[in-house]
């Protein structure tokens, strides 16, 4: 499951590649033997590009691009958020998973190990992960939205369990503890661009796709063929490119 999307995205784009320059080849009277071949060349090639791009970028939890946006809205409440609130929301969170949090004396614990935050609008530096692990010691299990490359390298050092931004999303999102009002969440979007967003977003690659695929099979056998190649390839173009920028 975990590469899934990497492999419906490389089928994607290998499909879309084969349909496209197989229906141009025919337009240029390429045999069909030729226009196949170099087709399913040109999808295996462009299929196992992505799959590597993509294996190589992607996170272990892969998030759309509204869980995306959510997730910053969330790490942002978090930062912007008075401390006590932030350990009163982990502590409701961390009770829906089973596990064992209470708050002792303005300190949260988790089966008995201390918690530490440190939700910041920039990651955090080493040397406020120093200063910590002088105040604190290096038993404890640290929250954050992202630690800067040198706190992650301080951090190896020492038995810090570190839980950063997507993990701590995840903790939020499957024990439905999102608050409902986040702390400098952006205003409402104007309904024009909501109306646009709802045409250009990545749901739409499919019907874009299927549209683009029928008017690119129909210029195979249509006596004028040059407007079914050229608006099935625009809807192909467009079909690729909302799935590979639109939000979700």
């Amino acid at each position: 499951m975990k590469y899934f999307p990497v492999a419906a995205d490389a089928l994607f784009y290998g499909a879309s590649a084969a349909l496209l320059s197989f229906c141009m080849l025919r337009y240029f009277d390429a045999t069909v033997a030729i226009a196949a071949a170099v087709s399913i060349l040109l999808a295996l090639a462009v299929g196992l590009v992505v799959f590597l791009l993509e294996s190589r970028t992607r996170t272990k939890k892969y998030l759309s691009a509204k869980q995306r946006e959510e997730c910053d809205a969330v790490l942002m409440h978090l930062a912007l958020a008075p401390p006590e609130d932030v350990r009163s929301l982990l502590t409701t969170a961390l009770h829906k998973e089973g596990r064992n949090a209470e708050l002792k004396n303005e300190m949260l614990y988790v089966d008995g190990k201390p918690i530490e935050l440190l939700f910041h609008m920039e990651p955090a530096s080493a040397d406020t992960l120093a200063h910590l692990i002088q105040r604190r010691g290096a038993e404890f299990t640290l929250y954050c939205n992202k630690l800067s490359p040198s706190a992650e390298k301080l951090a190896r050092r020492f038995p810090i369990e570190i839980i950063c931004g997507e993990e701590v999303y995840d903790l939020l999102s499957r024990t439905e503890s999102i608050p409902e009002k986040l702390l400098g969440a952006a205003p409402p979007r104007k309904k024009h661009r909501e109306r646009i967003r709802a045409i250009f977003k990545k749901s739409n690659a499919r019907p874009f796709f299927v549209s683009g695929a029928l008017l690119l099979i129909m210029s195979l056998f249509t006596i004028f063929p040059v407007w079914y190649l050229a608006v099935g390839s625009a809807l192909l173009l467009l079909s690729a490119g909302l799935r590979l920028l639109a939000p979700a």
